[in-house]
């Protein structure tokens, strides 16, 4: 017969995995850490699991997870650096390469210069609606809870 401290501890091995796979399903994913960053930690002395995101990994994973009201600009570095990891402007630069994390002292070649100039055209417009509109959220980790609690009991 397994004891509550097992049964407590594959309760929270599973929310996490849960977690993870919505943050993939959801597309949610740019560069990993938000993946990375999602735990859970039961605590045998309080019969207690912790279900939480890594701020140090992922810092802007309250902003997925409980959206973000306008009035506040976000930063524009972030979101252009996000843009070009997802090739947001592939069809544009068709045969230009460029790094997702552009060295400041790093020579460009033109089509590059341009190309880098659009994505933070780009993510200067993403910033501004953000700052308008807000961002919607996307309760990834209740989410998890609800549904592995649910198969959990069947």
């Amino acid at each position: 017969m397994l004891s509550i401290d097992n049964v407590f501890e594959e309760l929270a091995n599973r929310i996490e995995e849960k977690a993870v796979a919505i943050v993939d399903r959801e597309g949610l994913v740019a560069w990993g850490k938000l993946r990375r960053a999602v735990t859970t930690k039961y605590h045998a002395n309080t019969k207690t699991i912790d279900v939480f995101v890594e701020s140090q990994i992922a810092p802007y994973a309250l902003y997925v997870h409980e959206g973000r009201e306008p009035g506040k600009m976000p930063p524009v570095s972030i979101i252009e650096e996000w843009a070009r990891k997802k090739r947001l402007l592939s069809s544009v630069s068709r045969g230009v390469k460029l790094s997702a994390r552009i060295n400041p002292s790093a020579k460009l070649s033109a089509k590059q210069q341009q190309l880098a100039d659009r994505y933070h055209s780009l993510a200067w417009a993403i910033a501004t609606k953000i700052k308008t509109k807000g961002i919607k959220p996307r309760r990834f980790l209740i989410q998890a809870i609800l549904e592995t609690l649910k198969d959990f009991n069947n």
